[in-house]
């Protein structure tokens, strides 16, 4: 049976094989984490995600090295994949801050402005997480008007993206937060 939920620890403990499998393999290795994953290691906003979004460079030997992590600790196939390619082709400015350096593994997260962005670019209803890291970020970034949430979603992604889907989305978080912000007609 595979493993659900991918946790904080059980991150950290992958990453330190991978930095080790790279090393056997003479190979180095950026990572680069979105969303839920995110949201867990710079946030700690949850507890666990149930796969990790990344960018990264593949090879066959890179992809041995996450099959076996998959195996070894039972793990989904898809337990790491790069579906954030899609939504990140609306990234107009991408902010990356360096996470984790280890000997032949290096990992970036985007900041939490870009996260912001790109969850309201993303706007899906529940189960997804959207709502509640938006809120969460809106609220560590300190902001108050909607005016500012544009302001940096203009700068991530830029105001022709921002639809019905996103403005009915901040409407919503709007209302959650008790912000006073003027609302959306859709």
């Amino acid at each position: 049976m595979a493993t659900e939920k991918i946790s904080k620890e059980l991150f950290l403990e992958i990453l330190d094989v991978l930095d080790e499998r790279l090393g056997e393999n003479m190979l180095n290795m950026s990572l680069n984490i979105y969303g839920g994953t995110v949201m867990m290691i710079s946030f700690d906003v949850r507890p666990a995600t149930k796969d990790i979004d990344a960018i990264f460079e593949t090879s066959p030997q890179i992809e041995a090295i996450l099959t076996d992590i998959a195996e070894t600790y039972k793990l989904d196939k898809e337990w790491i994949n790069q579906d954030i390619k899609e939504p990140l082709k609306y990234v107009k400015n991408e902010e990356l801050e360096e996470l984790f350096t280890y000997k032949h593994l290096k990992v970036f997260g985007p900041s939490a402005e870009q996260m912001l962005a790109m969850k309201i670019l993303s706007s899906r209803a529940e189960p997804f997480r959207d709502f509640t890291d938006a809120e969460y970020l809106i609220d560590f970034l300190g902001i108050e008007t909607l005016d500012q949430v544009l302001g940096i979603f203009d700068k991530y992604i830029g105001r022709k993206f921002l639809r019905d889907r996103q403005k009915m989305f901040l409407n919503y978080v709007g209302k959650d937060l008790g912000k006073s912000w003027k609302e959306f007609t859709v």
